[in-house]
């Protein structure tokens, strides 16, 4: 696991940031982000909201072009990905409490890298079963492969964290 700092330019940074925290900006419900069988039968609270850009299902591209260029084609240019594989932004509300995802891969793919951007600051993480954790610092993005294990942790401070997840070559 590797993490950047200041990864963007600051106008770059500053335009992702202002598209992807707009209250115009679609995000979509998910129930259940975590799956436990001893909750099976009961009211989840877990959830978050998503912004699919690329399904990894049928690798057909979801969002429109001007969504892609804005946000989508800094990163990939400064990463020098060559294939985007999988990309979508993650909303997760302030639940008051530290809520964590189930340890899970993005990809069994062993040449599939993963790069979580950090749209904002807040006190959620990502932890990897290494032991390791990275902190959510906005314009920061954290590197690794993505057969890793790892989990998400929601924020207590701020109303949302906001990341953008991609997968890619």
């Amino acid at each position: 696991m590797k993490i950047i700092k200041n990864f963007l330019p600051k106008k770059q940074f500053k335009n992702i940031q202002s598209i992807l925290m707009s209250s115009g900006f679609p995000y979509y419900y998910q129930n259940n982000y975590l799956y436990h069988e001893k909750h099976k039968g009961r009211i989840n609270e877990d959830f978050f909201f998503v912004h699919i850009m690329k399904d990894q299902i049928d690798s057909e591209i979801v969002a429109d072009k001007p969504t892609l260029e804005n946000i989508l084609d800094p990163i990939m240019i400064k990463l020098k990905a060559n294939t985007l594989v999988r990309a979508k932004v993650n909303l997760y509300p302030n639940q008051h409490k530290h809520i964590c995802s189930n340890w899970h891969i993005d990809q069994h793919i062993e040449n599939i890298k993963v790069a979580i951007y950090c749209v904002n600051t807040c006190n959620g993480y990502t932890d990897f079963k290494t032991g390791e954790k990275a902190p959510s610092v906005e314009n920061s993005i954290i590197l690794f492969n993505a057969n890793e294990f790892h989990r998400s942790v929601t924020q207590t401070d701020t109303t949302r964290r906001i990341n953008i997840n991609i997968n890619y070559e």
